[in-house]
């Protein structure tokens, strides 16, 4: 993993003096990808964060997605036709410096998304949601797309904060929203948005379309290449 570029160009400052930095707010994806950190930190000039509780929430572009559901028929439970679920994150991952019920009330977790069982799915039918939102939530969270980490925000000292978020190699496209939460005994005190831009090099892209939008061409030129490659190697061996 590349070492971190701080960009002085990211901060952001509000008038509670919620001070927010993002290491590198444009994150480029190459055929050489397998992940990366995100690292935020930032500081409260008028606080003692040693008192304090924050939340970070990075979002990624919605999407739709097809689920096959569970149903209970005859005492057993049987695949169903597939469902389209609506408003489902391309990526989700909440950080805090403790359980995020200690720090705010279920009902503003709720209307601000905040945790992976407050995540609000649509989907044409209702009566499946909730067993289609546990498929969602358990195949996301294996595969490093949903994360929740309660001791993902260390604070240092009485004045900063850090965390660094976890992206994984398979992470899309598109502009991924940062929010940061501050709270002084269950009340937010201060908020910050900011934006990391994620897109593919154009050797990752076109390794990227070729696999998924050609996969018999691309594994034939798979083919080729390891085919051409084993003879180099063979013709090296003979020469040595």
């Amino acid at each position: 993993m590349s070492i971190p570029h701080v960009n002085y160009a990211t901060t952001h400052q509000v008038e509670a003096d919620l001070v927010v930095q993002l290491d590198d707010p444009h994150i480029q994806i190459g055929s050489n990808f397998f992940g990366e950190e995100l690292l935020i930190f930032g500081a409260f000039n008028n606080s003692d964060l040693s008192k304090s509780d924050i939340i970070v929430k990075v979002t990624g572009t919605r999407k739709s997605v097809s689920v096959r559901g569970k149903v209970k028929k005859y005492g057993i439970w049987v695949n169903s036709d597939n469902t389209l679920v609506d408003s489902v994150p391309g990526y989700y991952a909440i950080y805090s410096n403790r359980n995020i019920e200690r720090i705010a009330s279920k009902n503003f977790l709720e209307e601000n998304q905040i945790g992976l069982e407050y995540i609000k799915f649509t989907a044409g039918k209702q009566n499946q949601l909730q067993n289609i939102y546990k498929e969602i939530i358990k195949k996301n969270k294996e595969d490093g797309i949903f994360i929740e980490k309660y001791t993902g925000v260390r604070i240092i000292g009485d004045k900063l904060f850090r965390a660094s978020v976890e992206l994984p190699k398979d992470i899309n496209e598109g502009t991924y929203e940062v929010s940061i939460y501050f709270f002084e005994d269950q009340e937010l005190i201060d908020k910050d948005v900011s934006s990391v831009f994620v897109n593919k090099t154009l050797a990752g892209k076109y390794i990227y379309t070729q696999a998924n939008e050609r996969p018999l061409l691309y594994g034939i030129i798979c083919v080729i290449i390891a085919w051409i490659a084993g003879l180099l190697v063979a013709g090296l061996s003979r020469v040595r």
